[in-house]
């Protein structure tokens, strides 16, 4: 009994900490956010920049992502694609159809099985906090 009081006691004590810090956090990420935007915007095509005591270094990189299903579509009109392997056909399962058979009854014990072998099982647990609203 004596561990249930010291956690509620603590738990009484930590969570308006934590959310006093979090609106605190959430305000100043906010601030962040906007003066980082306007120090890019001010430096232009300068890298670096020094004010205060404190140094900002901005670099750039370029990622480029290729549209996969785009480029299959294009590509697919060389056959020789194929035959190099560049082009490939992909087996994958319909999980719609999966369920539908599964709701149906259509798959049998031992497909069922197979099915719960591969289920992942992930949970996720989320914390939230606000602050209660004062009575008036």
């Amino acid at each position: 009994m004596a561990r249930k009081t010291k956690a509620v006691s603590t738990l009484d004590e930590l969570i308006p900490a934590y959310g006093d810090n979090k609106e605190r956090l959430d305000v100043l990420d906010k601030i962040c956010k906007e003066e980082n935007k306007q120090i890019k915007e001010l430096l232009g095509d300068k890298t670096n920049y020094e004010a205060s005591g404190w140094k900002v270094t901005k670099s750039v990189q370029n990622r480029d992502k290729i549209d996969e299903e785009l480029l299959c579509v294009k590509l697919s009109d060389f056959p020789e694609m194929y035959e190099l392997g560049i082009i490939k056909v992909q087996e994958y399962v319909d999980m719609t159809a999966l369920e539908d058979a599964m709701y149906k009854g259509q798959l049998n014990k031992k497909m069922l099985a197979v099915v719960e072998k591969c289920r992942e099982h992930k949970e996720v647990v989320t914390l939230r906090i606000s602050r209660v609203k004062e009575e008036e």
